[in-house]
């Protein structure tokens, strides 16, 4: 896009004003009881149950039973853990359904305004039934993971460090034959927008091959390894609407109020009205925007230290051609886009690609939010053609 140069100085302000907002401290939501969870566990496993049942989410109509559990990190945080162990199936019944036996867990990471809920609504049903364990992490500061009275900003150090106590103890939580014992496959792990960047801060600092960790890495609209700001200059030179929208919804924290602005930052746009007076909401309902709005609520208390992150990004570690310094110790990996990403474009994308020594995202039809709304299907069952070759 050319500018012309009455539209430069007014480039430059926003520039400025944007750069301001993303480094400033975020705005305190409403006082809130952050333990326990407030995310309905059951409520929402049996509301789950009952929309799944029949639809074959992945072979059969054998419903999951969500279990949830609290782990304790080195410095004393309470840490929410959701996952679901498969019900055990007969070697024949494998055979018939197309399931392998022994699949490694997969470990999900979700990003900023998520928990483990996000996980849990359609991609667990959908992976347990296909026989994998799932696991999914609430990070600290989200309502499931209380950072501490008064905090506000959890560093990436930190989140590594939780990281790293979570699969230390996955043993633990999924049984050392699935998890930890030298025949079990080791975990796949899958992160999503800022849920990526802590997998690279984690394994440039773990001190341990990533192959020896993981067999397999998938980065979904992961936020690159140089962080958001190239980003942010390559919105403002596209669309000062778009990069106001991404500012105000989430360093603001708009988002949480605004269902248009939320449905699109995370769920690809605006409802649409045909001739005939029906409407295509995209898959998200109204009903299900407020829940999800009153959940990026509860997990938005405390937020990561972008200053921090800005000071030890994985970019200032990766060599010429932009690969991180342990590429070639890395398992399977594979970095997946959204045709439809409002907050991650593709340079992200290829970026992260590069620096995992991948020549290309895969991209699916989607937006942001890969794992919720209607669209959800397209990305699971790109990771499901993953982990199936692992």
């Amino acid at each position: 896009m050319k500018l012309c140069k009455c539209q430069m100085p007014a480039m430059v302000i926003l520039a400025s004003f944007l750069g301001m907002l993303l480094h400033q401290p975020q705005c305190a939501v409403s006082a809130f009881q952050f333990r326990p969870s407030q995310w309905d566990l059951s409520g929402r496993q049996n509301e789950r149950q009952s929309m799944d049942k029949g639809k074959g989410n992945g072979g059969s109509n054998r419903p999951a039973d969500i279990e949830r559990t609290q782990i304790d990190t080195v410095d004393g945080i309470s840490a929410e853990v959701l996952f679901i162990i498969p019900k055990p199936t007969s070697f024949v019944s494998n055979i018939m359904v197309g399931k392998k036996a022994g699949k490694p867990p997969l470990v999900f990471l979700h990003g900023s305004f998520h928990a483990a809920w996000c996980w849990a609504e359609k991609f667990f049903p959908y992976f347990a039934d296909l026989g994998y364990p799932v696991v999914a992490l609430s990070w600290r500061g989200t309502n499931g993971t209380f950072a501490g009275e008064g905090v506000k900003k959890v560093k990436a150090a930190e989140h590594c460090q939780d990281l790293d106590a979570f699969l230390s103890q996955l043993p633990d939580i999924l049984g050392s034959k699935l998890a930890g014992d030298a025949s079990a496959p080791k975990p796949v792990v899958i992160g999503h927008s800022f849920g990526g960047i802590i997998i690279m801060k984690y394994l440039e600092k773990c001190g341990k091959k990533p192959s020896d960790v993981f067999g397999g890495i998938v980065m979904m609209c992961s936020v690159p390894p140089s962080g958001n700001g190239k980003m942010t200059s390559r919105f403002l030179r596209r669309s000062l609407v778009q990069s106001w929208k991404i500012t105000a919804g989430l360093a603001l924290k708009k988002c949480i109020g605004d269902r248009a602005l939320c449905r699109d930052l995370f769920f690809g746009g605006q409802p649409v009205e045909a001739a005939d007076g029906s409407v295509d909401d995209l898959g998200v309902s109204d009903e299900d925007l407020v829940r999800y709005q009153g959940c990026f609520e509860r997990d938005t208390a405390a937020t990561i230290d972008l200053l921090n992150l800005g000071r030890n990004l994985p970019s200032k570690a990766t060599d010429g051609e932009g690969r991180a310094p342990f590429a070639a110790d890395l398992p399977p990996c594979m970095v997946l886009g959204a045709s439809d990403d409002f907050i991650v474009d593709q340079e992200g994308n290829e970026e992260t690609a590069r620096y995992l020594g991948l020549d290309a995202p895969v991209v699916v039809d989607s937006p942001h939010d890969v794992m919720l709304g209607a669209k959800w299907k397209n990305a699971a069952a790109t990771l499901r053609d993953f982990v199936e070759r692992l």
